[in-house]
């Protein structure tokens, strides 16, 4: 892990550790790997607790990090799996709203809600497909701006 990196998971790690223990607990470890880029699935969750614990130390935090990163996918992966939905590069927000939360791993309300602000629906209720990826996943710092 690069050390611009290093320095953001550390910054994170000390932004979530609440009590300031030293060790995330699993509500804050997962806050935090969110907020350092990771896109965990429910398995994948469940592989990392597995691997290093519920309740990380700052260098169990790093290693799941590095394994999440990892298998983050790229916007454009995203646009091609969005692109079944989308005509001509847009999809309706009502529609993607009503996919998020009956099929697959389901969001919650307060989820649905991220995704709609992300999502910047047009006048006419339409998501740009590729402006939905990009805002879903950013750049990661190592990455540039």
């Amino acid at each position: 892990m690069s050390a611009a990196k290093k320095l953001d998971a550390a910054e994170i790690f000390a932004y979530c550790d609440r009590d300031r223990d030293g060790r995330l607990q699993k509500s804050e470890f997962i806050q935090a790997l969110r907020y350092a880029g990771a896109c965990p699935t429910a398995a994948d969750l469940q592989e990392v607790y597995t691997s290093f614990g519920t309740t990380p130390d700052i260098a169990g935090f790093r290693r799941a990090l590095e394994v999440l990163i990892a298998r983050r996918p790229k916007p454009t992966a995203v646009e091609e799996q969005l692109r079944g939905l989308a005509q001509d590069g847009l999809v309706d927000a009502d529609a993607l709203r009503y996919i998020t939360t009956n099929f697959g791993e389901k969001l919650n309300d307060a989820e649905v809600a991220e995704l709609m602000r992300l999502a910047e629906p047009d006048p006419d209720g339409n998501v740009k497909v590729s402006k939905l990826a990009a805002n879903l996943l950013p750049k990661l710092p190592a990455q540039g701006k």
